[in-house]
């Protein structure tokens, strides 16, 4: 797949929450995840342990209010797309999420996610 298509089916998979599936077919399983705002997940290596955060970060959520994903922006190997997210965790706040997530394809998969916010 061309970057131009990963990033279309991206969009696609992330705008009907079908996160795993992103995983499954886009990511290469030696991808890299990048946060270094994240107190616990600011460098995350592998599918298997990428999807591993997000089971974590599950279990704190409630609830989704509201999600949006913007539309990508693609130049060569990078993709850059806009994401926001309102969730109600477990204890009753609201948590905001609007961040820029920035990815780097080769070979035809995604091979790094670095999240900015």
């Amino acid at each position: 797949m061309t970057t131009k298509e990963i990033a279309d089916r991206l969009v696609d998979l992330l705008r009907q929450g079908q996160f795993m599936t992103v995983y499954d077919e886009l990511f290469h399983t030696d991808a890299h995840h990048i946060e270094p705002q994240s107190e616990h997940f600011a460098d995350v290596k592998g599918v298997a342990a990428i999807k591993a955060k997000d089971a974590t970060l599950g279990e704190n959520i409630a609830g989704v209010a509201g999600m949006e994903v913007g539309d990508a922006i693609v130049s060569k190997d990078y993709i850059a797309l806009p994401y926001k997210m309102t969730v109600t965790l477990k204890d009753g706040a609201k948590w905001p999420v609007d961040e820029l997530i920035v990815y780097k394809v080769e070979n035809g998969k995604i091979m790094s996610e670095q999240f900015f916010y």
